[in-house]
């Protein structure tokens, strides 16, 4: 084909291939926005889990309401070791004062602490009790309102599946198992650059999420590897497309479903269902726990995200596996 030729071909294809690429980004946009204002925009309380130590009348009152599901205990004590365990959002306990205290846990949301202390001051209202108010896990002065760890997983997911990208660009495709060994070794070192210059932020410099240096480190660095693994393991096994299909889902629903300035409790169903599921909100609830809750709660997210990273590397293998099969099959015979 004459040079004349294959210049006309591409520059008529340039300004279709442009308008493809910003009706694209468009819709990725709107994609954004919808998915934040479903999850942000109308908060309200759907399920709040809440552990109640009060007369008979009063349970039965706070098990009528539809978004309560409650547990039964004994005393205030057992009511605060609930809430502070992470095995309950909230919680009600009435004393012989005539006082309803109302456990919060601020390390767990502000929007969840918002919304029990709603419900808890209107159960004082129609039974005439006086109210207090006690924060179990009351997060730092530089972060009053929880979100900090939010932020911290949501760009720490941009760096870890770009740096992923990036590394399965500069690397090349998987076709050894010695190329698929530096690969992983190359993930776990940036993921631990990544999670140190975050951790550094967010404890020595902002002075947000402090006193767990070491804790943090972990959780961040195991949160980059399940991000950055699982996005290296499909564009191994499935090729570069499934790959930002990946990231798309991540970034649009995952960081939306991540109860971060929106907590589980006020989250749509759709939302809370994935909150479960995408590393995002795994992420949240283990730097959460970590820093507010002594640890509590904290064995799900890491064997959410340690599945992350596993499948990440399980798929990566058979794709180094199928390609090495591959050049095999290849090669003439007898050689």
């Amino acid at each position: 084909m004459p040079k004349h030729a294959a210049s006309a071909r591409n520059s008529r294809s340039q300004p279709a291939v442009t308008a493809a690429a910003l009706v694209a980004l468009m819709l990725f946009v709107i994609a954004m926005i919808a998915s934040y204002s479903g999850a942000f925009a109308n908060p309200t309380l759907r399920h709040l889990d809440v552990a109640v130590a009060a007369p008979p009348e009063m349970l039965e009152a706070i098990k009528g309401q539809d978004a309560l599901a409650v547990i039964e205990s004994p005393d205030a004590a057992r009511v605060h070791d609930l809430v502070y365990e992470r095995r309950a959002d909230a919680g009600f306990a009435v004393g012989p004062d005539r006082t309803l205290t109302v456990y919060v846990a601020g390390g767990g949301g502000r929007s969840v602490v918002t919304a029990a202390e709603s419900v808890g001051r209107a159960l004082a209202a129609e039974t005439g009790l006086n109210v207090a108010i006690d924060d179990v896990a009351p997060t730092t002065p530089a972060d009053p309102a929880g979100t900090v760890e939010f932020y911290a997983v949501i760009f720490l997911s941009i760096g870890a599946s770009v740096g992923a990208t990036l590394l399965s660009r500069t690397m090349g495709a998987t076709r050894s198992p010695r190329i698929l060994g530096l690969r992983t070794l190359s993930l776990a070192g940036y993921s631990a650059l990544l999670a140190a210059g975050v951790t550094a932020y967010v404890d020595a410099a902002l002075g947000a999420l402090t006193g767990h240096t070491w804790q943090l480190f972990g959780a961040l660095w195991l949160y980059a590897m399940a991000v950055g693994g699982a996005v290296t393991g499909v564009a191994a096994a499935f090729g570069t497309v499934a790959s930002l299909l990946l990231t798309l889902f991540l970034v649009i629903v995952g960081n939306a479903a991540a109860a971060g300035p929106v907590g589980r409790p006020l989250l749509s169903g759709f939302y809370r269902l994935f909150t479960h599921i995408v590393p995002q909100g795994s992420g949240v609830d283990l730097l959460r726990s970590l820093q507010y809750f002594g640890g509590n709660g904290a064995s799900t997210p890491v064997v959410t995200l340690a599945v992350w990273a596993a499948v990440g590397g399980v798929l990566a293998a058979a794709g180094a596996l199928v390609r090495l099969r591959t050049a095999d099959s290849n090669l003439p015979a007898g050689m």
